[in-house]
């Protein structure tokens, strides 16, 4: 890992309707942010679902803009897991650090937005990032991100799932034998290459799995029956079919998953 790029923050999954996809991850035994609203030149909002160490966001369109143009253009073609957010402790001295070795970086860019606290009350978290546009495949966007204000991100109410979901330990991307090229660039971010085949629900290049871990995997069983979610049973955990999960691949597994 680069000295100044800590692990991985977040992913981001990108969805068609906002409000839909927040019913799904509820469903699923995620306890799912209020609607946060990024700044205007973004026209993007998310929902986030906050785990312990790092978290994953429903990030969708509310109006058209310049800067969420690639975004639409995605989600013209698919939804589901299309970035990696790797954690900086200092946005700007991680992308020294990546120039000074010879990696493309972006300049640093503030990111602020809208976030509902369970009170009620409504503060603006605010974030800089920086994309690496030459890293990773086309379909799944690397980027750093610094939280500002981190008490904004971590707020223990919304940390609370009913499924006791608590860490993404890993992102598997079906890649089909290509070399993304992630680790070899920052180390062990916990990004897998899966082949083709190796889960049955992660069935074309450019799947993804999020796997998570969770502290009762009864609990999580029961989110999903009660949702009625299907899922298939794994020795030691349980995998969500990706149509039912806002297009990711979704496993479940009791403690530290592999």
């Amino acid at each position: 890992m680069r000295r100044h790029l800590t692990g991985l923050d977040h992913c981001t999954v990108l969805v068609p309707d906002l409000p839909a996809a927040s019913a799904t991850f509820t469903r699923l035994g995620f306890t799912v942010s209020p609607l946060g609203r990024h700044s205007p030149d973004m026209g993007t909002a998310n929902h986030a679902v906050t785990l312990t160490g790092n978290y994953f966001e429903l990030l969708g369109v509310l109006t058209e803009t310049e800067f969420n143009k690639e975004i639409r253009d995605a989600l013209s073609m698919r939804q589901g897991v299309a970035g990696v957010a790797l954690r900086a402790d200092d946005t700007a001295a991680a992308v020294a650090e990546l120039r000074a070795a010879g990696l493309a970086a972006t300049d640093p860019h503030a990111v602020r937005r809208n976030v509902g606290l369970p009170s009620g009350a409504h503060v603006e978290a605010e974030f800089t990032i920086a994309f690496f546009p030459e890293i990773g495949p086309p379909y799944l966007q690397l980027f750093c991100s610094q939280a500002l204000t981190p008490q904004y991100v971590w707020i223990p109410e919304l940390m609370e799932h009913p499924n006791t979901a608590h860490r993404i330990e890993w992102l598997g991307v079906v890649a089909g034998g290509q070399d993304l090229g992630i680790n070899t660039a920052f180390g062990d971010v916990s990004v897998v290459e899966l082949a083709l085949g190796e889960y049955v629900e992660a069935d074309r290049l450019g799947s993804t799995v999020l796997s998570l871990s969770v502290g009762d995997l009864s609990a999580a069983e029961k989110c999903l029956r009660e949702g009625g979610v299907p899922y298939r049973s794994l020795q030691d955990g349980l995998v969500v079919p990706a149509q039912y999960a806002c297009g990711v691949v979704l496993e479940m597994r009791e403690g530290e998953g592999r």
